[in-house]
């Protein structure tokens, strides 16, 4: 989050929305924080010189993440106010060099999905105009007594 807000014109915020009793996440935390950095950037350059970043984590119970069900997951949820992705584009965001931008390169969701699925995670989008939501899921399993 800092380092993105560092990046982004004065007139963008970033608001956290942490749910504090979510317990750690296991992985390898380069990757995942490389994985949200390459969303929430995303974000970023969509609301352009203005707008609203949310970054909200919940957890959720009973998720189906691949085949494998999971009692509990970390839900990540980064919310932008920017134009929203276009309906044709939608379906195709996470494949690599598919991207809204002329300067964009394309791999930034393609990688952070990857990253995810790593960890036996789920990434997800919505977009509207005004309200793009990447909800980001990460198993929590119980560690062994």
């Amino acid at each position: 989050r800092q380092l993105v807000q560092v990046e982004a014109p004065p007139k963008v915020s970033i608001v956290r929305d942490y749910d504090p009793s979510i317990p750690a996440v296991l992985g390898d935390a380069d990757q995942l924080i490389q994985a949200i950095l390459n969303i929430v950037r995303n974000a970023a350059q969509a609301v352009g010189q203005q707008g609203t970043i949310t970054i909200r984590t919940r957890i959720h119970r009973q998720v189906t993440l691949g085949n494998r069900r999971h009692a509990l997951a970390a839900k990540i949820d980064i919310i932008d106010s920017g134009p929203g992705i276009k309906p044709e584009l939608l379906g195709q965001i996470f494949y690599p060099m598919v991207t809204g931008r002329a300067e964009g390169t394309g791999l930034g969701l393609s990688i952070a999905q990857s990253l995810i699925s790593q960890h036996g995670g789920l990434v997800e989008c919505a977009s509207n105009p005004g309200h793009t939501v990447f909800s980001v899921f990460l198993p929590l399993e119980k560690e062994h007594e």
